[in-house]
């Protein structure tokens, strides 16, 4: 008897360590891409749970990562949340491999505009409603991914925009000039952020895909004519 219970001793004992060693110690394969899988981790559960319901402890399972690793990167959940956000953003508007469709400048547009709106459907939209959900709590954190958003979407979509109209002199390593930027604005809130305010509001994504391309449309027309009368 006392070696049966011994043995189950022992053999819970090995089953808590090798747990332990899941999360705190993960395979030498895995130790490389640290960052990606807290990255990862923490996203899914920010989209699962909220950025209230979700944990460290949680996020340090699912990485694997032991929650020192993560505390040694991040100084809290709202820090952690802030690098998820900041990488979706660079992932929405990451368009190096893009290439703007054949067709009339306004073709090239309309086609723009869509698969940033596609791009934000697909990949934002569920961050962006745990961040506006959390804005009354951390005003400052809201404030700055708020900031930093708009300037990386108003500086990608310059370029891309300089490269649909065959607009000369532009270089993606230098910031657009003001005029560049003012119009990548226009762009974005004329056209953009619209249908992407629709699904926030609780449209559903099968409506905004079925309106989208009228719409698009209609407002690319209005775009180029504000753009021919500056």
């Amino acid at each position: 008897m006392a070696r049966t219970q011994a043995k189950v001793k022992r053999t819970e004992v090995a089953r808590t360590e090798m747990l332990r060693g899941r999360v705190g110690r993960p395979p030498k394969a895995l130790a490389g891409d640290i960052e990606e899988r807290i990255i990862g981790a923490a996203r899914a559960v920010f989209l699962e749970r909220g950025f209230d319901g979700a944990s460290i402890d949680e996020i340090a399972e699912r990485a694997p990562a032991s929650k020192p690793t993560i505390y040694a990167r991040y100084s809290g959940k709202p820090a952690l949340f802030a690098a998820v956000v900041g990488q979706s953003v660079n992932e929405l508007m990451n368009f190096d491999s893009y290439a703007p469709p054949a067709g009339t400048v306004q073709e090239k547009l309309v086609g723009l505009a869509i698969s940033i709106v596609d791009r934000a459907l697909k990949e934002s939209l569920g961050l962006l409603r745990v961040t506006i959900g959390e804005a009354y709590r951390f005003p400052d954190l809201s404030r700055q991914l708020h900031e930093v958003s708009r300037k990386q979407a108003t500086h990608a979509v310059a370029m891309l925009l300089a490269e649909t109209t065959g607009a000369s002199g532009m270089s993606v390593r230098r910031a657009p000039s003001k005029a560049s930027a003012a119009l990548a604005e226009i762009f974005i809130d004329l056209i953009v952020l619209p249908m992407i305010m629709r699904s926030l509001m609780g449209a559903s994504e099968r409506t905004i895909r079925k309106e989208l391309p009228g719409f698009v449309r209609e407002r690319v027309k209005t775009f180029l004519a504000l753009q021919s009368k500056s």
